[in-house]
Parts: structure tokens; sequence; C-alpha cells
């Protein structure tokens, strides 16, 4: 099955649709929203209950917080990755950029908790 769907939220924590969206287009789209027009019609036939997304809703959220929680106790991870992460054939101003966060010390003091 495929389902042509639409980013409801931002693409990050930080990240306001709004200034770049129109509401009215998030709002068709929730009317169009694939998962959940597939939950209605799983509803109606008795397929899925209430309960069964009630259920899956807690475990899921349980998961999710154990494993937040584990990730909060890793280290940070290397300035390195930032840049290694992204691009499988870095570009050369890519890697400069690299080099010199690596020379400055950036990514190297940390208090607190790595922020997820």
């Amino acid at each position: 099955m495929e389902s042509v769907t639409f980013r409801m939220g931002g693409h990050s924590s930080s990240d306001d649709p709004s200034r770049y969206r129109d509401p009215a287009l998030v709002e068709a789209w929730e009317k169009r929203d694939p998962i959940a027009r597939l939950g209605v019609h799983m509803k109606s036939t008795g397929i899925l209950t209430d309960a069964d997304v009630e259920g899956w809703t807690v475990e899921i959220n349980d998961e999710i917080s154990r494993a937040v929680t584990e990730a909060e106790t890793l280290p940070p991870p290397a300035l390195e990755t930032l840049f290694t992460d992204v691009y499988a054939h870095m570009p050369p101003h890519i890697e400069e950029q690299m080099r010199y966060a690596a020379a400055l010390g950036l990514g190297t003091r940390f208090e607190g908790a790595f922020p997820l």
C-alpha cells in the first residue's frame, strides 16, 4: 500500500511552519490524512478498537521514554559526526568547515546532559 501524505508538523521543535505555510493547506490535508482515514475505516469494520489504539499508544510512549532515557546517558557525539553523518561524499567547503570547527575545539565542551 502506498499513502501520499503531508508533513503536518514542523521539521523540528524549533521550526514554525505557520511562517511559510498557509493554514488552509494544513486543514485540507488533515481531512485527507491517509493514516487517519485508514483508522476510521478499520474502526468501522471492527478490525481496530479505541482500546487497541489506547493500549498501543501507552506501549509506544513507554518505549520512546525508555529510549530517550537511555540516549541521554550516552556521551555527546563527536563533533565530526555533525558533518560525516550527513554526506556520503563531503564537499570540500564542508570539509574545511569541519577542520575549522575541530581546530577551535567547538563541540568539546558540554555542561549537563546532551540535549536531545
